[in-house]
């Protein structure tokens, strides 16, 4: 298990460096969208391709792989789930998210972004009542729907915070939030396995220890210093983050990360699985990545967004 990890993981993090990357690229490169006939975001005002275009892409794909995992799991603890009808609804919600990022400032234009990301979470509630309810079907559908709802705006809304956070930021903040909280994993595990000697959940994550769980939030701090220190030097259209605000922003970010691998094993045990899939060899399935750097998302952004606003206090 731990060489495929090996294997497994190395590989994935290429993959990222390579697609931030390519975002980078393509976004010191934006086309004007008046060379295409037909552009839709036009009708919003949005004139040029909006940043996070290959980020965007990215989580298109990953969300149909995440679907059906999740769909799986909700099927095998008794509820019923539709991955297409999940996944169709998740891609919708990232869209607006997209799209709300890229709006530009003007009467009204907060209303728009709220009323697109209403209307669809209200017609994916409809949606899923009908199809839940086709052929005379009543059993489960009120909890299928809550279900099919609740799967699409954990990938939709958490995955669209990253666009939330690329349209203000560059994409190596990206790198840096996901780095934080796959370091606090790894801290936490090697630290767990060291000397780890009482239980933090053992009803929900047996392996997981208190001594764990400090260790690896000393080391997601430790990084995220690290990584504000980078970005003074090599990304001067950051904010400045301070040492104590970096040691807060990693903390943070590593403890919520903990947090969504807490929320997939609730998940996991509520479908009696040990992983997601066994897509990613050694590491399980889509989810068993995606969970710690979703449930971190919203917080890097609402951390990320006061530090901009110069009011951390130094």
């Amino acid at each position: 298990m731990l060489s495929k990890r090996l294997i497994t993981g190395p590989l994935l993090v290429i993959l990222l460096l390579g697609l931030a990357y390519l975002d980078g690229w393509v976004g010191t490169h934006q086309i004007a969208t008046s060379l295409y006939v037909g552009w839709p975001m036009g009708e919003f005002g949005i004139e040029t391709i909006p940043p996070g275009l290959i980020i965007f892409l990215t989580c298109c794909c990953i969300i149909p792989l995440a679907s059906v995992e999740l769909a799986a799991m909700s099927r095998a603890g008794g509820t019923r789930c539709n991955a297409g009808l999940t996944g169709c609804f998740a891609l919708l919600i990232l869209c607006t998210m997209w799209i709300g990022s890229a709006i530009p400032d003007s009467p009204g234009s907060s209303m728009l972004a709220v009323s697109l990301l209403a209307s669809i979470l209200a017609t994916c509630f409809i949606a899923s009542l009908v199809v839940y309810a086709w052929g005379a079907r009543t059993d489960g559908v009120l909890t299928a729907s809550a279900s099919t709802l609740c799967f699409a705006s954990y990938l939709g809304l958490f995955l669209g915070f990253y666009l939330l956070i690329r349209a203000d930021h560059s994409i190596w903040w990206i790198i840096g939030i996901i780095a934080i909280v796959k370091m606090c994993d790894t801290g936490a595990y090697f630290i767990g396995s060291a000397i780890g000697r009482h239980k933090l959940i053992p009803w929900l994550s047996p392996g997981k220890t208190w001594e764990g769980l400090a260790g690896g939030l000393l080391v997601s701090m430790l990084t995220a210093w690290g990584l504000a220190s980078m970005s003074a030097h090599w990304l001067p259209a950051e904010p400045v983050i301070p040492f104590a605000c970096a040691m807060g922003l990693g903390l943070a970010i590593g403890l919520t990360g903990q947090a969504g691998d807490l929320v997939m094993s609730l998940i996991k045990r509520s479908a009696q699985v040990k992983d997601s899939s066994s897509l990613l060899p050694g590491l399980g399935g889509v989810m068993d990545v995606l969970d710690s750097p979703l449930l971190a998302a919203p917080v890097a952004w609402w951390l990320l967004q006061w530090l901009a606003s110069g009011n951390p206090i130094y």
